[in-house]
């Protein structure tokens, strides 16, 4: 009978093979708006800021992931985050090649909402303030949380209001500027500003199509998979169930074989 052991000690770690696998979330691309604070207006400020967005799902709660890109002609990181949705951004990374990355993340479980951030623009010699944006997030095809829509919208935080200056955007910066060299650096500031912005509206729409397509592939490429996931697990039990009936009408015969005394 030693043999029908190892066979039940194989059939049982096979089981536990096809029944423990577990399902790991992928970072899912995002696209958002950027606004004037408290308004549905674009804000200047939108052009710095690079499309999608990374989310994770991290237990209960989402991990968003942005990132904010400068040219060189502004200096090193001139844009940096003071306060998102209420906290301090987290997991900030630095990073120099075509112009100035400066990566953050934050949390929340809740990103069917409008979230407000504050930032810090410091252009040497140019323009120093603290300004109060706001961002709307494309939640479609959001992964749950916990088998829960993280669109449910029960959660609201406070938004900041640590900011040196009330909320304004940085069009208007170079009204009132007499000296005509600040004046050129802060219309260059505004020029690229909105020539970024535009950039960013045709990715947005290119991101659009491509989010759609890609949620469509993936639905189909689930629901291939359960069907694949069920074929194995229904397969693997029939064989086991045929090497468990050979190896006993194996070990039934061997036994009839054996002289007894």
């Amino acid at each position: 009978m030693k043999i029908s052991k190892q066979l039940l000690l194989i059939t049982v770690i096979t089981l536990i093979g096809l029944f423990s696998g577990g399902a790991t979330a992928k970072a899912q691309n995002i696209n958002y708006q950027t606004f004037k604070y408290g308004t549905s207006q674009t804000s200047m400020a939108d052009g710095y800021y690079a499309r999608p967005a990374q989310v994770n799902v991290s237990g209960n709660q989402y991990v968003v992931t942005m990132t904010i890109h400068t040219g060189e002609d502004l200096g090193a990181w001139p844009v940096t985050v003071l306060t998102i949705d209420g906290q301090s951004p987290q997991n900030v990374s630095k990073s120099h090649g075509n112009g100035y990355d400066y990566t953050y993340s934050f949390t929340t479980k809740n990103l069917n909402r409008t979230i407000s951030s504050s930032i810090a623009i410091d252009v040497p010699g140019v323009y120093k303030a603290n300004h109060n944006i706001s961002f709307k997030f494309d939640t479609s095809g959001l992964p749950a949380l916990n088998g829960k829509q993280g669109a449910a919208g029960n959660e609201t935080k406070a938004s900041d209001t640590n900011t040196a200056t009330s909320p304004s955007n940085t069009n208007n910066i170079a009204s009132g500027v007499n000296d005509p060299n600040l004046k050129s650096k802060l219309n260059k500031l505004n020029a690229q500003a909105a020539a970024q912005s535009s950039q960013a509206k045709k990715k947005e729409s290119q991101l659009a199509r491509q989010t759609l397509r890609q949620n469509a592939e993936v639905q189909a490429t689930n629901a291939r998979n359960q069907r694949l996931f069920y074929f194995v697990i229904v397969g693997g039990i029939i064989g086991i169930i045929i090497i468990l009936a050979a190896a006993i009408y194996f070990v039934r015969s061997a036994s009839k074989h054996i002289p007894r005394h």
